[in-house]
């Protein structure tokens, strides 16, 4: 079994010195697309044995990774950015699932984590890896998606390897200009596909990083209504309890909750999102009830945000028991949430 790495690249020459001795150990060729770098970035990657190929950026990153997977000679192709991390553990284990999987495609979890980090808060499933030669391709100008040969958007078995990923480790300033310049991507892709589902959830994300929570809370709500995809539906109602509750307009955050619980009846956030009203209007005893129910609900090996999948519902009970005077449970709950998320619960 031959794996080939994929990627496009533009003035990463700092960031692969920290990827590419991983990867470049594990797999039998990287793919390296330059759309352009200015610095470096050519030089690093061909230290570690990248094979570097030239595109002519032209405002749509399917183009540029489609591009890449015509060099591309192994069994499997592994998609990955420059700013995205393995470790050695995950690599061995992505081989030896490889080498005997009667799957085309396969499932990482991927977490959003501190530059030089393998922290695992927030999370979310995409396929990453996929067999060569079967015409799978990638569409979307920006925030692309792997399709088959009908264009169907592939959702693959999840196997237990996780990528971390480092590119929102960018100072203040730079981090703001990167988010807008989505948010004007975003709205242009709209104006030509009004109701696609996937973009206004996708701008939503990036209004509620900007703290615009009222153009948020539209797009999450188009989102929702324009939704085919079950999944989109359910992250996109998610967010929405969520930025509901946090803006204290508690009616609202019910009423997404509980259509998220009718979408998913074993839905933690959902469950989180009701333990919160409850605790704010007195309801401790509810609370409660619906936070141990919450950890008692199996969870997968490749959960993707154990921040409101574990870290959460255990943080709240620990208000709970606070609230009716049990501090010794409160800080034993509390303690199981700091070990999940040290730095989400680093005051208790």
């Amino acid at each position: 079994m031959k794996l080939s790495a994929c990627m496009i690249v533009k003035n990463e020459e700092k960031m692969l010195e920290r990827t590419l001795p991983n990867l470049s150990r594990y797999v039998d060729e990287i793919i390296l697309v330059d759309t352009g770098s200015s610095d470096n970035t050519a030089e690093v990657a061909k230290k570690f044995g990248a094979k570097v190929y030239h595109f002519a950026w032209i405002d749509d990153f399917s183009a540029a990774r489609n591009e890449s997977l015509k060099y591309a000679a192994g069994d499997w192709i592994l998609w990955i950015d420059a700013d995205e991390f393995m470790t050695e553990e995950d690599l061995k284990v992505l081989r030896s699932t490889l080498e005997v999987s009667n799957f085309s495609f396969h499932s990482f979890t991927l977490f959003e984590s501190k530059l030089g980090t393998c922290e695992k808060k927030n999370g979310y499933q995409r396929v990453k890896v996929f067999r060569n030669h079967l015409g799978y391709r990638f569409i979307r100008p920006i925030n692309e998606q792997l399709v088959d040969a009908q264009g169907k958007v592939l959702e693959g078995q999840l196997i237990p390897v996780c990528l971390y990923h480092w590119g929102q480790n960018l100072e203040e300033e730079r981090m703001r200009k990167k988010r807008e310049w989505y948010v004007e991507q975003y709205r242009r892709a709209l104006a030509d596909n009004p109701k696609d589902s996937y973009y206004h959830y996708l701008l939503a994300n990036k209004l509620n990083e900007l703290e615009r929570f009222e153009e948020a809370l539209n797009h999450y709500q188009w989102a929702v209504e324009f939704a085919s995809e079950r999944k989109i539906k359910k992250e996109a109602l998610e967010k929405l309890a969520d930025l509901y509750l946090r803006r204290k307009r508690l009616e609202e955050a019910a009423e997404a909750a509980q259509a998220l619980l009718n979408l998913d009846s074993k839905n933690i956030p959902a469950r989180n999102v009701f333990a919160s009203i409850f605790l704010v209007t007195g309801k401790v005893d509810l609370a409660m009830a619906l936070l141990v129910e919450a950890l008692q609900i199996k969870v997968g090996e490749g959960v993707e945000n154990l921040y409101q999948m574990r870290a959460m519902p255990n943080f709240l009970l620990g208000k709970a028991y606070e609230l009716k005077g049990q501090l010794a449970e409160a800080r034993a709950c509390f303690g199981r949430a700091k070990e999940i998320c040290p730095e989400m619960f680093g005051a208790k």
